[in-house]
């Protein structure tokens, strides 16, 4: 293991993700994995590594690193400030190197919400059935604190640069679109209600790996909301009694007793989450 980043500052939150934890949550285990699975393997496939390569999903920013070993990383995600030694930006979307003594510190959302610092080679780190990603709820992995020491797997190699084409790069709207697959509980709620679902704009008022809050107008149903639990997913449209949407996210619990509204089709997952506080976000379905 090479010593490859100190934790300077811990920043809103970040931890360290693979592609996710499969295969366990018959047993309760939630998937874990990358909350943008789109900019997590673009970056991936930019530096280089194999298909267990893991990054430090980042939160908003706040976060600073002391390089410890020259290495060859890249940024991919949202542009959260990220600043070389607090003079120089970071370039995103491409790999450069990083040398010892260095600082790399993100200071604040810029567009979208989450990034990856992936290192050529990944980090090192204990994997828990068959996984790297963290899942602090469950007690495994952690969410960075200060003067944490990230490990490397491997040294640098002689590699050339390489980046996505312009064009290619996405862009993080903080007013969506997003499909929906339809629930079996659809005549739980009031037709006008799902009118109302589907006419209607709802702000994303916060939230974590686990699921997003949006506020809007209140759905209502015919009797109750309460149903026996069942399985849930990334994307699940959760509707408590109080009426609002919850978008459950990568962290999601694998049963809920809410009634669902829907299913947030995959290729849309990555602009939920990059919904910062105060984005908007409607609902279409699928037919």
């Amino acid at each position: 293991m090479i010593p490859l980043f100190r934790i300077v500052k811990p920043g809103v939150y970040a931890t360290i993700q693979d592609q996710g934890r499969f295969g366990f949550r018959r047993f309760g285990m939630p998937v874990a994995g990358p909350m943008d699975r789109e900019a997590f393997q673009l970056g991936q496939d930019i530096i280089g590594n194999d298909e267990i390569g893991n990054a430090l999903e980042i939160f908003l920013g706040g976060l600073a690193l002391e390089v410890l070993t020259d290495h060859r990383i890249v940024i991919a995600g949202a542009d959260l400030g990220a600043m070389i030694d607090g003079e120089t930006p970071a370039p995103l979307w491409k790999t450069f190197q990083v040398w010892k003594g260095q600082m790399i510190s993100f200071s604040k959302p810029i567009s979208g919400a989450i990034t990856y610092i992936i290192p050529e080679g990944g980090y090192a780190v204990k994997e828990t059935l068959g996984s790297s990603s963290s899942y602090p709820r469950g007690l495994i992995g952690e969410i960075t604190k200060k003067d944490m020491i990230l490990y490397a797997n491997k040294l640098k190699q002689k590699r050339l640069n390489r980046g996505l084409l312009v064009g290619n790069i996405p862009r993080y709207a903080q007013d969506i679109t997003v499909d929906l697959f339809k629930s079996p509980h659809m005549d739980l709620f009031e037709k006008s209600s799902i009118d109302t679902f589907l006419k209607a704009t709802y702000t994303y008022r916060g939230g974590d790996r686990m699921g997003y809050f949006f506020n809007g107008p209140p759905l209502e149903f015919i009797d109750s909301g309460d149903i026996f639990s069942e399985a849930t997913q990334f994307g699940t449209v959760q509707v408590p009694t109080n009426g609002q949407p919850i978008i459950l996210m990568a962290d999601a619990q694998t049963t809920g007793g809410y009634a669902t509204i829907g299913t947030v089709s995959k290729a849309d997952l990555p602009k939920v989450a990059q919904l910062k506080n105060g984005g908007t976000i409607r609902f279409v379905y699928r037919m």
